[in-house]
């Protein structure tokens, strides 16, 4: 026999006799650091602050906090206020990292508080990890000297705190031990007695507790815990304990009473509660159950007489019941028991359930248990989606049975396939034959990629790194919280069956996969077997679950045991607490989800829904039943295009058979219909016929499936269709060639065609990022192009083939003329070899180049090579420049500015493959005004060249042209840009990009969490509409309706519907509609 009886008792107060702390911080009741403390900043911008997080302090809400975004790139100080050490000072902190582990060093400087001041290494911890640590540190070598005390991090993974930190005496109290009088417990039981609440002592980490030999008793003392025990006595003896101060080196002593009472003869207790379980569901009938033990020496064979009672938190009785059963119990044997009435609460709330014996016993203090219960909602079916999945649970009246299937004896291990080391934590399987053809999503899998973390991936993914790869060991995803389900796209084809941060350990675990059956009725289990929690302390590696595949595309989730006993650390696992469970299809616009994490500005909030914590014995069965789901169809629309004869391309996704899928196109002589030229798997491809140069096609695509469910793309055409043009569009004079990739919200475009606009230009708008080859027609007679960031690659190659092609056609009759603007073609050209083309068209037809950092150049001329934050400054208008005012500065704000350099002639390189060689590039601008000093760091470096042949002028400059921050600077230099290209304004007023005289400009953030900021353009005064829907195309808020004049416009939507009430995360669309422009964009809304 066996009980461990637990007293707890608040810790009575502690009196400090002496001590100093010279600081003593916990950072809260204020806002910023400290007064007194400061940082020195690596120059990324992120630098140590207070932080506002409770979940994240040692104690109370604030800590002292600093992160980055970049690993290994930073190196971030932490410097105390001045202090003079005294003999016995210390230094006493809390430390943690944010997620994973982080390094710190601790340094002692005596003079100031610059970083050359701190030579004295005080301590230094690699690893600290996500747990609060206490670091003690002696300051006995700087007694009687003024020091400051430095703290370093250079970041590994994330973030690091530091909290509750104090420098100077620890106190010293007089020790007393006042113990109880008296304890008493059975013979044969063991009584556990925590000692700390009788103890007063400097700091209880540093006391200890021992006791005078027993005659009777034994005692064993862990720490300040005592459990007394005694098999084979009874009566009274008195035990001496003696508390030690290990501050102080004092102590104390006092007596406590021991008395051991015989055995009962019959001693029958509630042992444990099996029903209700911690979470009981709302409106679920459910059976209360517990466990009857017999701990005395005699047996017991008579009626049982139990009761149990529920009542709510206003101490209501909502239910009761009562049990009378025969039941033979021999000494230490037991019984499980079940209420002949069931409970079926139907309010959400917290309860309390009380189980009581009504037999009178030898020991009647272990004849009833109680404890509390919560009472949630829990979505026990869900769906279907827009593709047709919906979901049961074993919960739910027609659910899926719970069948536990065991693997871990007969199945393969997905760790240790098709390599030799077992890595069990963030990995990605190689790819596991699945023994059949599984449907999912419209789409066919035969293998799949089982993370560590408890999902699995069908599709290809960024994710997994083949081994033996670099990183194939480190390449799972424990991020489960970042995105929802649907919308998190870097998942592609999830099956989320328990994914959280999980640990597989060598010997213990592993995880399994076994195909079972025959054609047509085959399966397949994968099996986590005795996993556990990264995150934690204690309990043991014991999480087991399981996904079956079947055949026919359905997919069974079973649980076997959901907790560890794990402590958990700031976050709770337990019961799928910090889980997502979830399904998405390859594209990650279509999905369903059982249970999600929530987490908001890095605080984690709980799970939603809140009733669906998962528990033993729980099955959750994904099906596709009826198929009444239209076909989903999806497109990515191209953009404007010089081919002629386009192919464009749909992916149609339907349970069912696609019966039928058409284009519907128009460019301007009527609708017409055209069947697929190619089908391959989902994808229906379809030929177009010769479009006539300058038309704007308009088009749509319809399908359906053997059922007769039908769908179109857009969802409302054809009032609603895709277009774009085909290029060049009649009298356009200016082809504006975007970075579409780079520049993928738009935000840059808008500079050009607003001052487009107001010169009355006709232009083009060309993606030169979206197709592979291309060439520019001679109808133009200039280029205006822009790179964001200006990196290499293969549609970079083009451009500059294209523009170079295009350049040669110029002549001295019709000069042609092209203006450039890149704050990083010029650095990324350096390192590639003459026959680069990218570099080619720099250094030969701009006849310009890049010097990098430490021989005159570098990436970022205005603030230096080290600064990666936007900064201030000017540059300076050259004597030779064709555009702007000589002698006058213009104010910009940038980031990465390349510092270039001109040639006074085409190098030799290239001499012999260009016209007129012997002409070289001037000076434009120069950077000027900037962070250092007040000056730009290369000032007087070449930001801007000007290169101007007989037959074309070429103009490059070294910022994004939005980064001249004056509206009015844009104006002017866009004006003498014009001049200098000898262009003008011409009759037609008709811009054509694809929705761009009206269109959504600009989204952002995008996703986001409270706000976002909106903007778009009318082409003209009229009625505007712009809406948002979700999934299902439900429109579930009006932004703006009604007629809006000519021009941009911008607004705030906060992710409420039209009746204020948020809106759930997830992927919605944006719709505008204004005159004949029809154009959607999604929006992500996250939690």
């Amino acid at each position: 026999m066996k009980r461990h009886i637990l007293l707890m008792i608040l810790l009575i107060s502690l009196y400090p006799l002496f001590g100093q702390w010279h600081i003593d911080e916990d950072f809260e009741g204020i806002t910023t650091l400290p007064v007194g403390w400061t940082f020195h900043d690596d120059g990324d911008g992120m630098t140590w602050r207070n932080l506002n997080n409770a979940a994240h302090a040692h104690s109370g809400s604030r800590a002292a906090f600093c992160d980055n975004y970049f690993p290994n790139q930073n190196s971030d100080w932490l410097i105390t206020p001045q202090f003079t050490v005294a003999a016995g000072d210390s230094l006493i902190f809390w430390t943690r990292s944010w997620i994973d582990t982080e390094p710190l060093q601790v340094y002692v400087s005596t003079t100031g508080t610059a970083i050359n001041d701190f030579g004295a290494l005080l301590g230094s911890y690699p690893a600290i990890g996500t747990t609060y640590q206490e670091i003690r540190l002696s300051l006995a070598s700087w007694i009687g000297q003024t020091i400051h005390l430095g703290f370093l991090w250079e970041c590994d993974n994330y973030g690091i705190l530091i909290d509750d930190l104090r420098a100077g005496q620890p106190l010293v109290i007089q020790p007393e031990l006042n113990l109880p009088d008296s304890i008493t417990f059975i013979q044969g039981e063991t009584f556990s007695l925590d000692l700390t609440p009788y103890i007063t002592t400097s700091a209880l980490n540093t006391a200890s507790i021992t006791c005078n030999d027993t005659e009777h008793v034994q005692v064993s003392i862990s720490g300040l815990t005592a459990d007394f025990s005694c098999s084979d006595w009874s009566g009274s003896e008195n035990i001496t304990f003696t508390l030690h101060d290990g501050t102080s080196g004092l102590s104390d002593s006092d007596i406590l009473e021991v008395n051991v009472l015989p055995p009962p003869t019959v001693d029958l207790s509630v042992t444990a509660a099996h029903s209700p379980m911690e979470y009981q569901f709302l409106n679920l009938t459910f059976t209360p159950r517990v466990s009857i033990s017999n701990s005395g020496i005699a047996g017991f064979n008579d009626i049982l007489e139990l009761s149990a009672t529920i009542r709510d938190a206003q101490d209501t009785e909502v239910w009761s019941s009562q049990v009378f059963q025969t039941v033979t119990l021999v000494p230490d044997a037991s019984v499980e028991l079940s209420f002949p009435q069931a409970c079926t609460i139907t309010e959400e709330g917290d309860y309390t359930v009380t189980f009581e014996i009504a037999n009178e016993d030898s020991n009647p203090t272990n004849n009833t248990l109680e404890y509390g219960f919560s009472v949630v909602e829990r979505v026990t079916q869900g769906g279907p989606d827009a593709f047709g999945y919906s979901f049961i649970d074993s919960n739910s009246p027609g659910g899926p049975i719970y069948n536990w299937q065991d693997i871990s004896d007969t199945g393969e291990s997905t760790i240790m396939y098709g390599v030799p080391i077992f890595a069990g934590d963030d990995n990605f399987s190689e790819p596991i034959p699945l023994g059949f053809s599984f449907p999912f999503y419209g789409l066919q899998y035969s293998y799949a990629y089982v993370d560590t973390n408890g999902e699995l991936l069908l599709a290809e993914n960024n994710w997994y790194d083949p081994y033996p790869s670099s990183g194939w060991d480190s390449d799972g995803n424990m991020f489960n919280y970042v995105y929802p389900i649907p919308g998190y796209v870097q998942m592609p084809g999830l099956i989320a069956v328990y994914w959280d941060d999980l640990y597989a350990e060598e010997g213990v675990s592993d995880i399994y996969f076994e195909t079972f059956g025959t054609a047509p009725n085959r399966y397949t289990i994968i099996q986590w077997h005795n996993l556990r929690f990264l995150a934690g302390t204690g309990g043991g590696s014991i999480l087991k679950f399981q996904v079956v595949l079947q055949e026919n595309g359905e997919i069974l989730m079973q649980y076997h045991t959901t907790d560890t006993g794990q402590t958990p650390g700031v976050v709770p696992h337990a019961n799928g607490r910090s889980a997502t469970v979830a399904i998405q299809n390859a594209t990650a616009d279509i999905g369903l989800t059982y249970l999600r994490e929530i987490v908001q500005n890095n605080t984690y909030i709980g799970v939603e829904p809140a009733g669906n914590l998962l528990h033993d014995g729980l099955a959750i069965r994904f099906f596709n039943a009826e198929d009444t789901q239209a076909p989903v169809i999806s497109h990515d629309q191209p953009g404007n295009t010089f081919n002629q004869s386009p192919v464009l391309s749909a992916n149609v996704l339907d349970y069912s058979s696609i019966s039928n899928c058409q284009l519907h196109y128009n460019h301007g002589s009527g609708w017409q219909s055209l069947a697929p030229s190619s089908v391959q798997g989902t994808t229906y491809s379809f030929a177009l016929p010769q479009i006539p140069l300058g038309s704007e096609l308009r088009y749509y695509f319809s399908a359906s499936d053997e059922l007769n469910n039908s769908a179109t793309l857009p969802a409302e055409a054809p009032s609603e269709t895709f277009g774009f043009y085909i290029l060049p569009t009649a009298d356009a004079t200016v082809l504006l060639a975007i970075s579409g990739n780079q520049d993928y919200q738009r935000s840059e475009l808008t500079y050009y065609t607003q001052e487009f606009d107001s010169l009355g230009l006709t232009y083009d708008i060309y993606d030169w990022e979206e197709f592979s080859t291309w060439s520019i027609p001679p109808q133009y007679q200039a280029v205006f192009i822009y790179a964001v960031s200006g990196s290499q690659s293969s549609r970079a190659d083009s451009l500059s083939v294209a523009l170079m092609n295009w350049l040669d056609g110029g002549t001295a009759a019709s000069p042609r003329n092209v203006f450039m603007a890149s704050d990083g073609w010029a650095s990324n050209t350096h390192a590639q070899p003459n026959s680069s083309v990218m570099r080619k068209m720099f250094n030969a037809y701009f006849r310009a180049h890049y010097i990098p950092t430490g021989l005159g150049g570098g990436t970022n001329g205005l603030a230096g090579p080290d600064v990666f934050t936007y900064q201030n400054g000017t540059i300076l208008c050259r004597a030779n420049s064709p555009i702007g005012v000589p002698n006058t500065e213009y104010d910009v704000y940038a980031n990465s500015p390349d510092c270039i350099f001109y040639y006074n002639e085409c190098p030799d390189t290239y001499a012999d493959q260009v016209q007129y060689p012997q002409l070289g590039a001037v000076a434009a601008f120069t950077f000027e005004g900037g962070p250092v000093g007040g000056l730009a760091y290369l000032r007087n470096g070449v930001c801007a060249t000007a290169l101007e042949l007989p037959i074309y002028r070429a103009f490059y400059f070294s910022f994004d042209f939005s980064q001249l921050s004056n509206p009015a600077d844009r104006s002017e230099w866009m004006a003498d840009i014009v001049d200098w290209f000898d262009l003008g304004p011409t009759a037609s007023e008709e811009h054509v990009m694809p929705d761009t005289s009206a269109n959504i400009a600009g989204i952002w953030p995008n996703p986001f969490k409270t706000n976002c900021n909106i903007s778009f353009s009318t082409a003209a005064k009229g009625p505007v509409r712009l809406e948002v829907f979700n999934l299902r195309g439900q429109k579930v808020r009006s932004l703006a309706s009604g007629n809006l004049a000519k021009g941009n416009h911008n607004l705030v939507w906060n992710g409420t519907n039209d009746f204020g009430k948020a809106l759930a995360s997830g992927v919605y669309y944006l719709r505008l509609q204004a005159g004949e422009t029809r154009q959607t964009r999604k929006i992500t809304i996250i939690k």
